[in-house]
């Protein structure tokens, strides 16, 4: 197998979906694979990320990264591209000098040029594309691009009756929902032990001291390894989370969820986890904000983890959802796929 080309960025404003989903997909397909990622500019935090899982960085010049990066790419060479401004004409350009085109998408805009199209996101079929005829298509939680650790089809055991709360809103979290879910938690039970994780590009630490001052029972954690994501999981009676990956990663692992809607790249993730009953409970502020801007974030959680400790018959049925559609068998399908 010749190499296979990442190309993704992250950053405070963008937050650091594009490059953990590559990271994911990195890590299923293995060692044995010639990988690299080439990236715009990475902030030393991502440089460090992307080196320790292995992958060989190409760094991209601001300026001239579109043109740079098809300069670089063989014919041999499988691409993967994640990411909002890789457009249809960007697409072609790479098709027309890569062996395959991979695209990882949760937008379904446009006309897609690419070999294969990922997209995890369940509810989503190929009738929802766009794409040319001979299109291949990755779609639903069969191929969620999780990292190893997660992928255990045994099983991670019950759920800890007296655990903590863990809470985690994304890499960046620019508009600082993790603030407003432990002031929620706390309205509700200031004795709730509630373990907060913050991705490498939170810019708001100052808050989330000022509040562990009043709420010794919050423990802040930083940049934590995917083991450590795990370790934290298998412990807590409650996640609370981004309607994104990192709520797959809690389906993966099998704990009660309630999810936050942070982002409207979210929107079909979140509307999968509530439909299908996956997540105890997905909030929508920009929809409630819409019907009644009365309705605080703070409110809705409040309600949804009453709604959780009052019916553990929800619980039960939401835990039974989510071991039907994660099976832990994501990289032997990538592998293939690759191969």
């Amino acid at each position: 197998m010749n190499r296979i080309i990442f190309r993704a960025d992250a950053s405070s404003q963008i937050g650091m979906g594009h490059v953990m989903r590559c990271l994911a997909l990195a890590n299923m397909l293995g060692p044995a694979v010639e990988l690299y990622m080439a990236i715009t500019e990475p902030e030393p935090v991502v440089y460090a990320l992307l080196e320790q899982a292995g992958l060989r960085i190409i760094e991209l010049n601001k300026a001239s990264a579109e043109a740079d990066f098809l300069a670089l790419i063989n014919a041999d060479d499988q691409v993967v591209l994640d990411g909002y401004s890789f457009d249809s004409a960007f697409q072609q350009s790479v098709k027309a000098r890569a062996k395959r085109l991979l695209f990882i998408d949760d937008l379904l805009n446009g006309h897609q040029i690419a070999d294969v199209i990922i997209n995890h996101a369940g509810g989503v079929s190929p009738a929802d594309y766009d794409a040319d005829p001979n299109t291949t298509f990755c779609l639903g939680p069969h191929y969620a691009l999780l990292r190893p650790p997660f992928l255990k089809p045994d099983g991670f055991g019950p759920t800890p009756a007296d655990g903590p709360y863990f809470v985690s809103l994304g890499g960046a979290d620019p508009t600082n929902y993790s603030l407003s879910v432990v002031q929620a938690i706390q309205q509700l039970d200031s004795k709730q032990a509630v373990r907060l994780v913050l991705g490498p590009l939170y810019a708001h630490r100052p808050t989330i001291d000022a509040m562990q001052a009043s709420m010794p029972n919050l423990t802040v954690l930083e940049n934590l390894s995917a083991d450590e994501m795990v370790t934290e999981l298998e412990q807590c009676s409650l996640a609370i989370t981004a309607c994104s990956t990192i709520a797959y990663e809690v389906c993966a692992v099998n704990r009660p969820l309630i999810g936050i809607l942070t982002a409207d790249n979210q929107d079909r993730i979140a509307r999968f986890l509530s439909d299908e009953k996956l997540a105890l409970s997905v909030h929508f502020p920009h929809l409630l904000s819409q019907l009644d801007p009365s309705i605080s974030l703070e409110t809705m959680l409040k309600l949804a983890i009453q709604s959780m400790q009052f019916s553990p018959e929800q619980v039960d049925v939401s835990l039974a959802n989510q071991r039907r559609y994660f099976d832990g068998k994501s990289p032997e399908r990538f592998r293939a796929l690759f191969t």
